[in-house]
């Protein structure tokens, strides 16, 4: 159970809580940014929470729990490479006029998003031989 509950914890994490801090003026309703960008933060919010949703059915239905947070993963992995191949493309993890997001003296996206993949590994590890799939 505990398994389940950390895994869901995280995916409530990416599902969910980015729609809150990108629906925005800094984000998708950014005056600066072209709409042809706004379309694709929009498809990536949708993604990630129509992949958290399966990921929660999955999860809890008794289906497959490793399949829940891989799919977790991938999201994540998705923003540590976004992150490894910013000075690629000029991309920033926060917007300058924002607020500072420092969590402990880390950035705060990547504070959370690691705490993210922290909680989806454990969740699996502690996955025990009495557990479902």
């Amino acid at each position: 159970m505990a398994s389940r509950i950390l895994i869901t914890l995280a995916t409530l994490l990416y599902g969910i809580a980015p729609l809150f801090a990108d629906l925005n003026a800094t984000h998708v309703l950014n005056p600066e940014w072209t709409p042809h960008s706004r379309v694709h933060i929009v498809w990536l919010l949708g993604t990630n929470s129509c992949i958290a949703a399966l990921a929660l059915w999955l999860l809890w239905s008794r289906a497959q729990r490793v399949l829940s947070a891989i799919l977790g993963l991938c999201v994540m992995a998705g923003f540590w490479i976004a992150v490894a191949t910013s000075p690629l493309y000029g991309g920033a993890l926060s917007d300058a006029r924002g607020i500072d997001t420092k969590i402990l003296g880390i950035e705060g996206n990547a504070f959370v998003f690691g705490i993210i993949v922290i909680l989806l590994v454990a969740g699996v590890a502690m996955r025990g031989s009495h557990d479902d799939a």
